[in-house]
Order: structure tokens, then C-alpha cells, then sequence
């Protein structure tokens, strides 16, 4: 069994305060910590001050922070919550890779390598910064290492929805461009978890007609981010933080759509930046919740989720900033459902994507809900 202590804090200051509140009379030696913060906040106190105890970090910036346990029902905006845990060290490792000059593909293989070259059988649970980043092609790069095998989940870093630079953070380090590696034992620690959207496609089938990577340039032939101000009604000044909210959908052989959200712009090109890979002359519509049939979906993915696998420590949860944004208050709901449900810790944030297995692989996402169960074997 793998004990937890929580908290949250809305500043520096009270992060200080709570951070010691929280190690007064707990049973156990923290070994492992995870954090979701604001870019608000002072990264460097932070890392600092679990460096000073002893205790490894796992964190990201933030687009929101959640936090459902006996004690919160916390859905923040510009705060931060943290989970602390007394997972053996001998069952993780971490790593902090900063990407340099490689491309996602290759960035992505650098994490499969390290899973392969685990002195232990490892789940990977990351966090990943850098608006950038293309988080399809990071994936793939991790499985083309890995293999079928890989069970990884994760996230990528926000900052408020100002689209300027996101942050993965260390008890070592701060990188804007990085990504952070959990590696924890298959032996001793259970990894498993679901990834729901609900999102539904609107309008006509439309073709992507220049792309590279993540960057398409245009649709049907005409400049996209023209496309995206016309089908949307909308201004370049609303780019890209609604783009998030109504993502392309991506029409793929496999029969399993793919949604990409928007992360950036170019004005000079007329081109969008998206989390993920959008190939070339692939067919897409655009796509919106439906409402609050959203979480109807998710409930009751959750629940069959319980019933393969009623046992759990705590959670993790990854979910799309666009869930906050379309459901509001209502988000919550589909937050607190897992935590009652087994009657676990549920901590996570709001991403600008989501790395989960779903249907028995590694894929990258965007709008989901994306839940990562970790049980102590």
C-alpha cells in the first residue's frame, strides 16, 4: 500500500506554510512527491524545499489544479496542489531531459531509451514543457523504442492559458523545454489508467493540404488560421486559447479519431501550431463538447474503469485545459466521481495535452480526461 499526504496553496508564502503543516504527524517517510502549479508561483522555493527534505519532485506548470480526497474539492485557477507519497526509492527512478536541438520524434526516443535501459520493468508517467513540442511525434518516438509494451501517461505543462512557456520542474531543475520521467517498478507498482473525450466533430469534412509535424499551414488550400477565424466567427486575438476549445478532429484509418488543439500561431505565415501531428492531405472536421453529455461519458467509462480494477492508492489525473473551459464548475463532477468511487486521492491539472494508453496503446490526446491509477502491488 502506498500512503499519500496532500495539500494545496494559492501562494508562495502558504505553500510554505501548508508544505510543513502537511509533514506534522504523518505516519510514513516521503519519498516521492508530485506538483501542479501556476506559473504564478516561485518554482525555485518549491524544488528547494523538497530538496531540503529529501524528497523527490515530479512537477509541472499548470493550467488549473484539481484536488479530490477526504479533505479538498479543489478546482483552482493560479494555485497549486501537491501529492506526497511513500513510494519505495528502490521501485523509481526519474529523469530530466532537456530536448536541445532534437527534434519531438527524437526527444521521444530518448524516453523510450530510458525505459528500456531501467534496472526494473517500468511504467513512465511524464510531464513535458515547450509550446513547441509536438506531442503525437514524442509519443511515437517512445514506442518505435519500447514497443507495443510501453505503458506510459502523462501530460504537457500549461501556463495559465498565456501560451508563452511552459515548465517542468525537478528538486534539481527548471526547464521550459523538457520533459521529466517517472519510471516505477511493473514489479512492485501498478500503472494503469483510461483516457476519455466525448467531443463530437462539427460541420463538413475539410483537407489538410500543407502540413509538417504539427504545423499545418494550410486547409483546402486557403491560409489556416483564415480557416479557423472564419468556420469559428472569431479574431486572430482569440488564437490560440479558443483553439483549445474546438480542436481539429482528425479522421484516421484506424476508425479512432484524433483531436489536436491549437497551441500557437504564426501571423507572418497565417499558420497554426497544434499539441500534436496533423499529417498532410489527412481529412478533418472541427469538433466541440457536446456539453454536459461530456461527463455522462466519462462517469461511465470511469465505472466500468472500477470495475476491471477496484483497488487504488491514489490518482493521477491529466485533463484537457478544454474540459475546464466547456464544462465550468461542472468539471468537478467528472473529478470527484473518481475519487468517490474508490474512495482515493485524486490530483492532477489542466494540460495542454495528454499522453495515456488507451485501447491497449500509447497515443497522445487532446481533450480528455485522461486517469492514471497507481497501486502498490
Amino acid at each position: 500500500m502506498i500512503r499519500t499526504t496532500t495539500f494545496t496553496a494559492k501562494t508562495s508564502n502558504e505553500f510554505k506554510e501548508n508544505f510543513d503543516t502537511s509533514l506534522l504527524g504523518i505516519l510514513f517517510k516521503p519519498t516521492l512527491a508530485f506538483a501542479f502549479v501556476s506559473i504564478s508561483m516561485d518554482f525555485n522555493l518549491i524544488k528547494d524545499t523538497f530538496k531540503n527534505k529529501g524528497i523527490e519532485l515530479i512537477g509541472a506548470s499548470s493550467c488549473g489544479e484539481l484536488l479530490f480526497d477526504k479533505n479538498n474539492e479543489v478546482v483552482s485557477d493560479k494555485g497549486a496542489v501537491f501529492i506526497i507519497t511513500d513510494i519505495p526509492k528502490e521501485c523509481f527512478t526519474s529523469h530530466f531531459i532537456e530536448r536541445g536541438e532534437s527534434d519531438s520524434t527524437e526527444f521521444g526516443r530518448k524516453i523510450g531509451e530510458k525505459v528500456n535501459d531501467s534496472s526494473f520493468p517500468a511504467s513512465a508517467i511524464i510531464v513535458a514543457s515547450g509550446l513547441t513540442l509536438d506531442g503525437q511525434a514524442m509519443v511515437e518516438g517512445a514506442n518505435e523504442v519500447v514497443g507495443e509494451d510501453l505503458i506510459m501517461f502523462g501530460g504537457l505543462a500549461g501556463d495559465d492559458s498565456k501560451f508563452e512557456k511552459t515548465y517542468v520542474f525537478s528538486n534539481e531543475k527548471v526547464s521550459d523545454d523538457a520533459v521529466l520521467v517517472l519510471l516505477l517498478d511493473k514489479n512492485k507498482i501498478d500503472v494503469s489508467g483510461i483516457a476519455s473525450s466525448g467531443w463530437i466533430s462539427l460541420g463538413s469534412d475539410l483537407r489538410v493540404t500543407k502540413s509538417s509535424g504539427n504545423i499545418v499551414y494550410t486547409i483546402d488550400d486557403e491560409p489556416a488560421l483564415d480557416v479557423y477565424k472564419s468556420y469559428l466567427g472569431v479574431n486572430d486575438e482569440d488564437l490560440p486559447a479558443i483553439g483549445i476549445e474546438y480542436p481539429l478532429m482528425i479522421k484516421r484509418h484506424s476508425g479512432e479519431p484524433a483531436l489536436r488543439a491549437v497551441v500557437g500561431i504564426n501571423r507572418d505565415d497565417r499558420s497554426l501550431i497544434f499539441a500534436g501531428s496533423v499529417p498532410e492531405s489527412s481529412l478533418v472536421t472541427f469538433s466541440s463538447s457536446p456539453g454536459f453529455e461530456v461527463i455522462k461519458t466519462t462517469t461511465s467509462k470511469v465505472a466500468e474503469f472500477y470495475e476491471r480494477s477496484p483497488d487504488a492508492d491514489f490518482f493521477i489525473l491529466f485533463s484537457c485545459m478544454a474540459r475546464h473551459l466547456a464544462l465550468g464548475p461542472m468539471v468537478a463532477e467528472e473529478i470527484k466521481f473518481a475519487s468517490d468511487k474508490w474512495d482515493a486521492p485524486v490530483g492532477g491539472f489542466f494540460t495542454y495535452g495528454e499522453i495515456g494508453s488507451n485501447n491497449l496503446s500509447c497515443d497522445f490526446f487532446n481533450q480528455t480526461y485522461t486517469l492514471v491509477k497507481i497501486t502498490g502491488k
